[in-house]
């Protein structure tokens, strides 16, 4: 963790969410102006960072037709990167950041504790979105080798279960979405 916050200290902060973009996306490829918004910042200064990381051998540039695109590049160097700037990867967050953007998910509930591998969850809105979620949890469980079990409910059968005591070990809302 001291790591991170030397680097922070000693390079510009654009830099390091232009890298951070790329290390968190690594089989995706870029145009400037997308990789700019990812990263918030402006696309005059994003094409002054990658010409510089281009030239470091990190990003490569990629001409398709007129346009160019920007990738990682898997070497020695992005894996020590990588190792340096690594956040703690909470797999739960990924699957809130996620879930919360399909339409029918009113809120997340993490039901018990989550453990290293596994935890938990109880969506509450309409169950018509399980196949989305399913590929939320699938994806997960590849790229975190973490398990998410989740069951769908209704905002009324939630509410009856929880009365009924069904529901009535350790509950934490994870998300909510705002009612207007």
């Amino acid at each position: 963790m001291a790591d991170i916050n030397i680097l922070k200290q000693l390079f510009d902060k654009k830099i390091l969410r232009i890298i951070d973009v790329f290390l968190q996306n690594k089989d995706k490829q870029f145009y400037l102006r997308e990789l700019s918004r990812a990263a918030n910042v402006s696309p005059a200064t994003t094409y002054r960072i990658i010409g510089k990381l281009v030239k470091a051998g990190i990003i490569e540039e990629i001409k398709v037709s007129k346009f160019k695109v920007y990738k990682i590049i898997i070497n020695e160097k992005t894996k020590g990167l990588s190792k340096l700037l690594k956040k703690e990867i909470n797999p739960i967050e990924i699957f809130v950041e996620k879930a919360k953007g399909i339409n029918g998910i009113d809120s997340i509930i993490l039901q018990g504790k989550k453990t290293n591998k596994s935890s938990s969850v109880l969506l509450i809105g309409k169950d018509d979105v399980s196949k989305k979620v399913d590929e939320i949890v699938m994806d997960i469980k590849q790229k975190h080798n973490f398990k998410i079990d989740f069951l769908i409910l209704s905002d009324l059968q939630f509410r009856q279960m929880t009365k009924l005591g069904v529901y009535s070990g350790e509950k934490k809302v994870l998300w909510e979405r705002i009612k207007n």
